[in-house]
């Protein structure tokens, strides 16, 4: 679909209905950045909204879809070119999930790392807890069971402890109560920083926090830490290698590499009307750039044996891996994501230490 033709279409097809974007947005229930969004070709509204568009905007999907109005003897031409492009579209805008989340609307982009470090940033700066929420420990994530019975992280007391992804300050807080030595964070948002910063300080917890993505070589101390974890971060990391090899760099020599991630298999499986159905190819390993309210985020989906195989090529000796899940809390869920947690794996960790 053309989405600039689109987006003027729809500009064009307000104006001569009289309402503002703001208007046209409260009607639909949306943001007037989405709405201006449209217009300016940066994206197409979810399917969800497109005959309410039609029907506020007095206009049909086949106008809607070839960004213009229709003569009699045009629209079966169109109809047709119509359906093609939306089969095509289609095959490249697949289902993705982030955590519980499906996302909206997605495509396929080539990988490059300095767009996806930007798009991500600008996301985590503003919207990012708010729209994904958190995961910090003890809590691993996806209906995983909790660090306090897995015990993945052993003995905290008297280590230096680094964690990648810290977010809120929240799993940097739980480390900090098992009596740490040193306590470290990087995340790649300025503005997480400064919430991990504030919260810590309420709790009168000392740590050295750097802003930096993880795969970029940032003043981190090398053979220093015991322990370097990471929960829900490393799937954000735009190279695993470079992102491995500097873990390992970080530790002392056996020192223990634990992070959490969502389940390759979770992000091919969607829950309808209580029926699992596969939306994705697990060896689908593609980038793809998705909407998230008014913002985007980029990521890759990668298969477990990706994960597993860059670990060894980087001085990694795998000890543990831990798919099974908390049947009773994702049962007390009474969700969809509770409900196909008990059927498949929806998130991982993996235990390693440095060769």
């Amino acid at each position: 679909m053309d989405q600039v033709k689109i987006g003027r279409f729809i500009a064009q097809m307000r104006k001569e209905q009289g309402f503002t974007q703001r208007e046209l947005a409260e009607l639909l229930g949306i943001s007037d950045k989405s709405v201006s969004k449209w217009e300016c070709g940066n994206g197409m509204p979810d399917i969800s909204l497109m005959l309410p568009i039609c029907e506020i905007l007095k206009i049909n999907l086949n106008e809607l879809f070839s960004g213009e109005k229709l003569t009699d003897a045009d629209y079966k031409q169109k109809a047709e070119e119509n359906m093609m492009k939306l089969i095509k579209e289609a095959n490249s805008m697949k289902k993705n999930i982030v955590g519980g989340n499906v996302l909206g609307q997605s495509e396929n982009v080539d990988k490059n790392p300095d767009i996806a470090h930007k798009t991500n940033t600008e996301f985590w700066d503003t919207i990012g807890s708010d729209f994904l929420g958190s995961t910090a420990l003890p809590s691993w994530g996806g209906f995983l069971p909790s660090e306090d019975k897995l015990n993945l992280l052993g003995d905290l007391s008297g280590k230096r402890v680094l964690e990648i992804g810290c977010g809120n300050g929240h799993s940097l807080e739980y480390t900090a109560s098992h009596g740490v030595t040193e306590l470290w964070g990087l995340d790649i948002s300025a503005s997480q920083i400064a919430r991990t910063r504030e919260y810590l300080n309420t709790k009168k917890i000392t740590a050295n926090l750097i802003c930096s993505p993880m795969e970029n070589e940032c003043g981190l101390p090398t053979n220093y830490f015991d322990v370097v974890y990471s929960v829900y971060g490393i799937g954000w990391s735009t190279d695993l290698d470079t992102t491995f090899k500097l873990i390992n760099s970080y530790l002392k020599e056996n020192g223990k590499f634990v992070f959490g991630w969502s389940h390759p298999i979770h992000k091919c499986v969607s829950i309808e009307n209580g029926q699992l159905f596969f939306s994705n190819s697990y060896f689908n390993e593609e980038w793809y750039r998705a909407d998230m309210s008014d913002k985007q985020i980029i990521l890759s989906n990668r298969m477990l044996s990706t994960y597993i195989n860059a670990l060894a090529r980087n001085g990694f000796v795998i000890e543990q891996f831990v798919e099974e899940n908390d049947k009773d809390k994702a049962i007390a869920a009474d969700s969809d994501f509770g409900r196909k947690s008990l059927m498949l794996p929806t998130a991982f960790v993996i235990k390693a230490h440095k060769e």
